[in-house]
């Protein structure tokens, strides 16, 4: 997408006059390309994505009016719609949050009380009956990770390398192929009453400014509560909390509740596939490989999400 075409895009989608386009990097998100857009009035986040699914606008719509602090409402196109399309992929606009990443400050006893309420927010939220009809219960992308991840273990563990960060990528893979074969082992799917769930709610999708905010609702599902808890309980790194006192404050914000172990066994195994699929894939294709490959040394570690996954 050029910038004079986005500009255009934007200007007939939304109504909106950008004077100044700048490209945002970083994210995991390789089926998305983010800009910070101004007008003369007001700065807003652009996003031309072809990655997860249309329900996030709209779960975001939704929180926004129904309240939920941290949550920020899309900017709506000229017919009323939460995104339009542009050539085959969803385009949105949100007002700009200020603030810093969570993920490079790290989130005080205090914010981590006010992260707490704001996903109780989320999931205590009755969805409306359209919301409902389009929300996954999974990321749809966790339907190819089986395929992929036996399409990477054959060609690891039994082909030479083309370059030497392959090799060390094959080298971390039979070290821990046992742990990683297990993951291709079946999990029952969860139970319970489902709740709104934004899907991918570590430390690399808030923000913290004026107050704690929660973007990036592209991975948004109805699925019950771990979905999103088991980024709190361990096996994120530094994308979680580091210590019991933080994650006491986190609950202090949400309030204490019974969780399932079942469900959070569930969403860990298909966290831990994803992740540990995609990380290898990035480290043999790009684009950041070595940091790819770093990533999956974290989620394949002892105090990583896979660990936990199997355990």
């Amino acid at each position: 997408m050029t910038t004079r075409a986005l500009r255009e895009f934007v200007r007939a989608d939304y109504g909106l006059d950008v004077v100044e386009l700048t490209r945002v990097h970083g994210g995991a998100d390789l089926a998305a390309e983010v800009w910070l857009a101004r007008t003369t009035e007001r700065r807003y986040a652009v996003k031309w994505s072809g990655g997860g699914t249309d329900a996030g606008a709209r779960v975001s719509a939704e929180l926004a009016a129904a309240g939920v602090p941290g949550i920020a409402g899309p900017v709506l196109t000229r017919g009323g719609e939460s995104w339009s399309v542009r050539e085959g992929r969803r385009l949105t606009v949100m007002p700009w949050v200020d603030g810093r990443g969570a993920a490079e400050v790290g989130l005080t006893d205090a914010e981590w009380t006010a992260y707490g309420v704001l996903l109780a927010g989320v999931h205590s939220t009755e969805p409306s009956e359209e919301l409902r009809r389009v929300l996954p219960a999974l990321n749809p992308v966790n339907a190819r990770m089986p395929g992929l991840l036996r399409e990477l273990d054959a060609r690891l563990a039994g082909q030479a390398p083309g370059d030497e960060t392959e090799a060390e990528l094959a080298v971390l893979w039979r070290e821990h192929r046992e742990l990683i074969l297990g993951l291709l082992e079946p999990v029952d799917g969860p139970r319970g009453t489902p709740v709104i769930c934004h899907g991918d709610p570590h430390l690399g999708n808030v923000i913290v400014g004026n107050n704690v905010h929660l973007i990036d609702w592209d991975d948004a599902v109805l699925a019950s509560r771990e979905q999103d808890l088991l980024f709190v309980l361990g096996g994120m790194g530094t994308l979680g909390p580091a210590t019991p006192r933080q994650l006491d404050a986190f609950f202090a914000g949400y309030g204490q509740t019974e969780l399932d172990d079942h469900n959070l066994r569930y969403y860990r195994h298909a966290r831990a596939l994803e992740d540990v699929a995609l990380w290898a894939e990035q480290a043999i294709t790009g684009p950041d490989r070595e940091d790819s490959l770093r990533i999956l040394r974290g989620v394949l570690g002892p105090d990583g999400l896979a660990v936990l996954a199997v355990s």
